[in-house]
């Protein structure tokens, strides 16, 4: 267990100490602000390593859009993998694959929609979590960048939920239903009118906070860990004494910070979803 520690704490430190380096690679007189932002923000290239050429992606993709295609791929690797041991009790990857699915199933989708509605939707919120906990991840490593802090990356998967909302809704419920269900019973028409319109703003405020929750959280993290590091560069290089300690408990703290975001985004999206199609009263 403590060569385990031992090897986890090299690794986080190299990666680190990786990155930190690549940030003042390319020139001694830095703009730190520029720097900074420079590996967070979206782009046309790669910078893998140090002293290494940035890479230029083809086709005129960026790399956000790049981490998003990477994303499905290694989703699709992943199950297909997992599909390939057919045994009554899976191991290795196949155990990993039903693992989550078995979360999402179990902690999210069933205790919101119920079992026979959640089965419908299963599918669904499966591909949400795996691909938002990919993407997330993937961002982690120092080379990659993190998709999901791109606003637009976001409003899209917010966009998505706000469409389906009110496509369920239309439909379970009917149009004047699906109004209808937001006024309160036995309350004055002028109260229950202003109470629908509250109701209403609230589901663009609901896809609004969807998307600036998930995007500030994995922006403001990754930026978190690149100042520690450039505080090497501006302060001292004894400083990192102090700072790579910060950075690489701040990296850990990601780790989590991307499982939760995940967790939390898909979450609110089943119960935004399950709400504006049940009718008041079930």
């Amino acid at each position: 267990m403590k060569g385990l520690k031992r090897r986890a704490s090299v690794i986080f430190s190299f990666l680190l100490f990786l990155g930190g380096t690549s940030l003042f690679a390319e020139s001694s007189e830095v703009d730190i602000s520029g720097t900074l932002f420079h590996h967070i923000l979206n782009g046309r290239s790669l910078d893998l390593f140090p002293g290494v050429p940035a890479v230029k992606l083809p086709f005129g993709i960026s790399v956000h859009q790049f981490m998003l295609v990477l994303s499905v791929l290694l989703i699709l690797l992943l199950f297909l993998v997992a599909a390939r041991n057919k045994t009554m009790k899976p191991k290795g990857v196949r155990s990993v694959a039903e693992s989550l699915v078995l979360f999402v199933r179990d902690d999210i989708v069933y205790p919101v929609m119920g079992e026979k509605r959640g089965e419908k939707w299963l599918p669904f919120f499966i591909s949400m979590f795996l691909f938002l906990l990919t993407v997330n991840l993937i961002g982690l490593i120092p080379a990659f960048k993190t998709a999901t802090g791109n606003i637009n990356v976001t409003t899209a998967m917010a966009v998505v939920v706000f469409v389906l909302t009110f496509a369920v809704g239309f439909k379970e419920l009917g149009v004047a239903g699906f109004f209808k269900n937001m006024y309160p019973e036995g309350v004055a028409p002028p109260i229950g009118i202003f109470v629908v319109l509250l109701e209403f703003i609230g589901l663009f405020t609901k896809s609004i906070v969807l998307s600036l929750r998930l995007f500030a959280n994995m922006f403001a993290g990754h930026l978190a860990i690149l100042s520690f590091l450039v505080l090497i560069f501006v302060i001292s290089p004894f400083f990192s004494l102090v700072s790579l300690p910060f950075a690489v408990f701040t990296y850990v703290l990601e780790v989590l910070v991307a499982l939760l975001q995940a967790f939390v985004f898909t979450l609110l999206s089943c119960i935004f979803i399950t709400m504006a199609s049940t009718p008041e009263g079930e």
